[in-house]
């Protein structure tokens, strides 16, 4: 079987039952110091160190394990004054020969990365390099919501605070007028929370946020010797441009000229292009 999520689950409950197969005991003995980072080592240096022992645990143990199978890189974290091992978002897979990224995944554990070992068995180099970006872009939006909806509850402490501090307050507001003040509402839907409003909001600001288009009239810059004129599109169009004088024609903001060119607008205006 190939080593996924699968095959790690039914090395570990073999692992911890009692009588459990010996064999798949062995393999998980010799997996686990694997998994370890060591301090100051980064996702390459660890890849190089356990790359060649994994990936010898797969070849020695073909009645069990196929040749194909990705091993989780674990780090450190220090919480009250302790050291647990924690699964970092790197992988050795055997397939690719690599360590890859993989994004984080809260509602599946394991899922990318047992979608990356099968689209690399699969061999469709261009499939896996586009899902592997959806797979980012869709931990990112994730990432993303989750900030936007702590930032909702920390509105809704903020105005707790505020609605406290209205009690200190001299003047005789009333108690509907103070909780209007702080944004104070008894009626909160949880609902208002959800992934729906989320996406909605940034549908909003990215709405609000977008840079307008600046308006952009093409035109026609008449080339003489040494002089230039700009005339409009509506005389380059009704003349057609039917003169001995060269025309040149803008269709974007930008032309590139000589240095110390002049440019001369219908209104008379010169441009010096520096």
């Amino acid at each position: 079987m190939d080593l996924d999520s699968r095959a790690y689950s039914k090395l570990i409950h073999e692992h911890i039952t009692h009588g459990g197969s010996e064999e798949y005991i062995r393999i998980v003995e010799a997996l686990r110091p694997l998994h370890e980072r060591y301090d100051h080592e980064s996702p390459e240096m660890w890849c190089s160190r356990i790359r060649d022992p994994f990936r010898k645990i797969l070849e020695d143990n073909p009645r069990i394990l196929s040749k194909n199978g990705y091993i989780i890189m674990y780090g450190k974290l220090y919480e009250n004054d302790r050291v647990h091992r924690r699964p970092t978002n790197y992988i050795y897979c055997s397939v690719c020969d690599s360590s890859v990224f993989i994004p984080s995944d809260y509602y599946s554990d394991r899922l990318y990365h047992d979608s990356h070992l099968k689209r690399c068995i699969s061999g469709n180099t261009i499939s896996n390099e586009h899902a592997r970006r959806k797979e980012v872009l869709q931990s990112i939006d994730r990432t993303e919501y989750a900030i936007w909806q702590y930032k909702q509850y920390i509105l809704q402490e903020e105005a707790e605070i505020k609605r406290l501090q209205l009690e200190l307050t001299s003047q005789p507001f009333s108690h509907l007028e103070k909780d209007s003040l702080a944004s104070i509402s008894y009626d909160r839907d949880t609902r208002t929370y959800n992934y729906e409003s989320y996406a909605q909001s940034k549908a909003t600001v990215a709405k609000n946020t977008m840079p307008s288009a600046p308006n952009f009239e093409p035109a026609c810059i008449s080339i003489t010797s040494g002089n230039q004129e700009m005339i409009s599109p509506t005389s380059y169009q009704s003349s057609n441009c039917r003169s001995n004088i060269g025309k040149l024609f803008i269709s974007s903001q930008y032309v590139k000229q000589p240095k110390g060119t002049v440019l001369r607008l219908g209104d008379g205006t010169e441009i010096t292009v520096v």
